[in-house]
């Protein structure tokens, strides 16, 4: 599965936003260049992703009463099968969800990632066009899931590096710019001194 049209529409996929992945779907089932293999492969990416992208913005409406509900709980999600879910914790005045590699990927240099929605995205749009890859959610994929057929044109970086790298290329001010995009302080204050790189 290497062939052009295959990379074509695996980097299309990775950097689309959620409305695109009905757009893509359509277009892999109707593009007679690509093998069964690649197209059911692609649509699993397309369904990894939307996993990703699709947490809590279901709405429930009883259909007599009309009025709105709490969806049912589901379990956690496993990022495609990619990571094993541990609980939760509360850290910088923020509540983390925590995983860990799931088997494959156990070899990973990141053992332990944890993960906060507003965190990521505010990361995810501040720092999109420094990230490796140029990845627009990788502050969404596990660590482990980078270099691999889930995100293969992008590579971990720590987090440290990445914001270093955005103030040399003069993307943001300084440190003290996150804080002021929504970042804890002591969040930042603990990658700046430490440079923990897996909590994101």
């Amino acid at each position: 599965m290497t062939g052009d049209r295959f990379n074509y529409y695996l980097k299309t996929i990775m950097n689309a936003s959620l409305p695109d992945y009905s757009v893509i779907s359509e277009l892999l089932e109707n593009d007679m260049q690509l093998s069964v293999e690649e197209v059911s492969e692609l649509e699993r990416l397309i369904g990894i992703y939307l996993s990703i992208h699709n947490k809590g913005t279901i709405r429930v409406v009883n259909n007599i009463t009309g009025k709105e509900e709490i969806p049912p709980s589901t379990k956690e999600d496993d990022f495609g099968g990619t990571s094993i879910y541990e609980g939760e914790v509360f850290v910088y005045g923020l509540k983390w969800k925590v995983y860990r590699p799931a088997n494959g990927f156990e070899n990973s240099a990141v053992q332990k990632w944890y993960y906060n929605e507003k965190v990521s995205s505010i990361l995810d749009d501040i720092l999109s066009s420094v990230v490796p890859g140029r990845i627009k959610n990788y502050f969404e994929l596990p660590p482990w899931v980078l270099g691999t057929i889930y995100a293969p044109n992008s590579y971990y970086l720590p987090i440290a590096d990445i914001i270093n790298l955005a103030i040399a290329r003069r993307l943001i001010t300084g440190w003290e710019f996150l804080i002021e995009s929504g970042i804890p302080r002591n969040y930042i204050e603990t990658i700046r001194s430490k440079d923990l790189g897996n909590i994101s």
